[in-house]
């Protein structure tokens, strides 16, 4: 769907997914998207020693090193927490933490495209980012996912009904970059 929209995403990806799926994060970076670490099996991080957060990371970054051959930048951790713990780890591992701005639109819960699409886009701004799931935190089992697949492609139209450029979160960063100059 992406593709047919001339759209990119960044996927923050759960690293036994990308054990998994080698191919489709090779797809995802050939297609131009970007990827992320959202841990190795969506672990809530604050509730874990600095060494199993550090273990997280770094198998995720692995997987998706051996199938992308490039590490990640950026990471998301699972239910956005994060503790003094959680960040420095992230930084000593040189990673940017990425957060979402709209609020979630519960796609979870197994709600209708039209309905995602209308919560998401109620709350969009310049420099919005946005969340939505294309598994379930990396089970094994397959999710019915054809509403976030749609509900995409009204997002994507309505971004751009309003004049906004859809971007990943490494563009989004490097923009950020240019605009604020050298300190």
């Amino acid at each position: 769907m992406l593709r047919q929209e001339h759209a990119r995403a960044t996927f923050f990806v759960v690293g036994r997914v990308a054990a998994r799926e080698p191919a489709l994060l090779r797809r995802i970076v050939r297609e131009g998207n970007a990827l992320g670490n959202h841990t190795w099996d969506h672990a809530h991080l604050n509730v874990l020693s600095r060494d199993s957060i550090a273990g997280e990371l770094a198998r995720t970054e692995d997987a998706i090193a051996a199938a992308t051959g490039e590490r990640p930048a950026i990471a998301r951790p699972p239910f956005g927490a994060r503790s003094f713990v959680v960040l420095d780890e992230l930084r000593r591992r040189g990673y940017t933490c990425v957060l979402w701005s709209v609020p979630l639109p519960r796609d979870w819960e197994h709600v209708e495209a039209p309905e995602i699409a209308r919560r998401v886009l109620a709350n969009v701004r310049d420099g919005a980012i946005v969340v939505l799931h294309d598994g379930d935190r990396g089970k094994l089992s397959a999710s019915d996912r054809s509403a976030d697949v749609e509900a995409t492609r009204l997002i994507v139209r309505g971004f751009r009904a309003r004049g906004l450029r859809l971007v990943t979160i490494p563009e989004m960063l490097a923009i950020q970059d240019r605009q604020s100059g050298p300190t």
